[in-house]
C-alpha cells in the first residue's frame, strides 16, 4: 500500500476568500512529505466553488521545487478538456523538475457545466478521452507525437524537452463507471476510484477491471488507488460531528456540481452508468431524506479515531483486496486547523499499521 494526500482547493459556499482556501491547502501539502505520505496529488476542475484547482500541472512543479522525495501525481488531468500537444509538454517539464518522481492519472470528467464552458460536447467524452491518451503515451515512450484521428490532427514533432521516460508503468486512470473500466484496463492503467456506494456494492467493479486487464496484458492488474475523504481525531464523537457536518456539506457540493440527477445522462454517450445511478437516486430520493443520503455518503468515506479508521479500512480490504490509498483531507468547509490535526493524526497512528499490510501482502 502507498499512502498519499489528494487535495482538491475546495471553497465551500465561498466561506472564504479563495486566496485564503488556497493558503489552507498549500499549507496541508507542505505537511505531505515531513509527515511520511508517499503521493502528494490535486485534482483538475474549473469555474466552480467545488475546486478551484484548475491548473494541477502547475502546482505540482511548484511542489517538485518544494519536495524532494515525495512523488507527484496528477489527480487527474481531464483529457478531453486539455489539448493532447500540451499535456504532453507539461508532463515532460514536470518529470525533469521533479527528478522522475511525476505520476501521470488521467479522467474523462464527469461536470457537464464544465464541459459547456469549454464548449466541448460531453457525449463526445469517451471518444477524445481514447484518442488522447492513445498520442500523449505513445509520445512520452518514443519522444515523438503525431496524430491522425478525428479530434486531433498533429504532423510528426519532436517532443521537447524530450521525455526522461514514458508513464505507462507510471499510469492511472479514473473509473468509476462500468463504461470506463474497459478503457481502463486496455491502457494498462491502474483503476482509480472514489467513495461513491457501499463497498460490498463495489466488488463487482474491480473483478471485472481485474479480469479484463489480465485478457489484454497477460499479467494480474495492479491493486486500485482509492480515494476518501478522511477524518482522524482523538475523539469518537468530536471526529463523527465533524465528519458528518463536513462530509454531508461536500455531499450537497457533489450532488450540485455533477448534477447527479439530472436527467442529461439518459442522452450523453458514455454515461449510460450515470443515467442508471440517477434513476436510483432520484428513487431513493422519494423515501429517503436528502440528510439520510448524505450520513451514507459519509460511511462510505472514512472518518472516527486512528484505530476507528483502521477498522473501516481493514473492513474495505476484506472485501475489495489490496489497494493504495489517498486520503482528502480538506472539504466541506472543514477549518485549517482540524484538517491539519487530522492529518498529522492519521500520520503519527494510522500510516505505521498500513504500511505493515506492505510487508504481509
Amino acid at each position: 500500500m502507498q499512502i498519499g494526500m489528494l487535495l482538491i482547493f475546495q471553497n465551500y459556499g465561498k466561506q472564504l476568500s479563495d486566496a485564503e482556501a488556497w493558503r489552507r491547502d498549500l499549507a496541508l501539502a507542505d505537511l505531505a512529505e515531513p509527515l511520511g505520505y508517499e503521493i502528494l496529488s490535486c485534482v483538475e476542475h474549473h469555474f466552480f466553488d467545488y475546486s478551484t484547482s484548475s491548473s494541477n500541472i502547475q502546482l505540482l512543479t511548484y511542489w517538485a521545487a518544494r519536495t524532494k522525495q515525495i512523488k507527484l501525481l496528477t489527480g487527474v488531468v481531464i483529457l478531453p478538456w486539455n489539448d493532447p500537444r500540451r499535456v504532453i509538454e507539461q508532463m515532460s517539464v514536470l518529470d525533469h523538475l521533479s527528478g522522475g518522481r511525476a505520476l501521470f492519472g488521467i479522467g474523462r470528467g464527469l461536470a457537464r457545466r464544465e464541459y459547456d464552458v469549454f464548449g466541448i460536447d460531453m457525449g463526445e467524452s469517451r471518444e477524445r478521452f481514447d484518442e488522447s491518451a492513445r498520442v500523449i503515451l505513445d509520445a512520452l515512450d518514443s519522444g515523438y507525437m503525431e496524430a491522425d484521428g478525428n479530434f486531433y490532427k498533429i504532423p510528426r514533432t519532436e517532443v521537447r524537452p524530450q521525455p526522461r521516460a514514458g508513464f505507462r508503468d507510471r499510469l492511472s486512470a479514473v473509473a468509476m463507471s462500468s463504461d470506463s473500466i474497459p478503457s481502463c484496463a486496455e491502457l494498462g492503467a491502474q483503476m482509480v476510484c472514489f467513495s461513491q456506494k457501499p463497498w460490498a456494492e463495489m466488488v463487482p467493479h474491480f473483478d471485472t477491471y481485474r479480469t479484463l486487464y489480465q485478457e489484454h496484458h497477460g499479467q494480474p492488474a495492479p491493486r486500485p488507488m482509492i480515494a476518501d475523504f478522511m477524518l482522524c481525531g482523538e475523539s469518537a464523537d468530536e471526529a463523527e460531528d465533524l465528519a458528518r457536518t463536513h462530509m454531508a456539506n461536500t455531499y450537497h457540493s457533489v450532488m450540485e456540481h455533477y448534477e447527479i440527477m439530472g436527467s442529461h445522462f439518459k442522452t450523453m454517450k458514455g454515461y449510460g452508468a450515470y443515467a442508471e445511478a440517477a434513476e436510483e437516486a432520484a428513487e431513493q430520493l422519494k423515501s429517503v431524506a436528502l440528510e439520510e443520503t448524505a450520513r451514507a455518503f459519509a460511511d462510505i468515506n472514512t472518518f472516527g479515531t486512528p484505530q476507528q479508521v483502521l477498522e473501516r479500512l481493514e473492513a474495505r480490504r476484506a472485501l475489495i483486496g489490496d489497494y493504495d490509498y489517498l486520503i482528502q483531507p480538506s472539504f466541506g468547509g472543514l477549518s485549517r486547523a482540524n484538517a491539519e490535526r487530522s492529518v498529522r493524526l492519521f500520520a503519527d497512528k494510522v500510516m505505521p499499521e498500513l504500511r505493515s499490510w506492505r510487508k504481509a501482502s
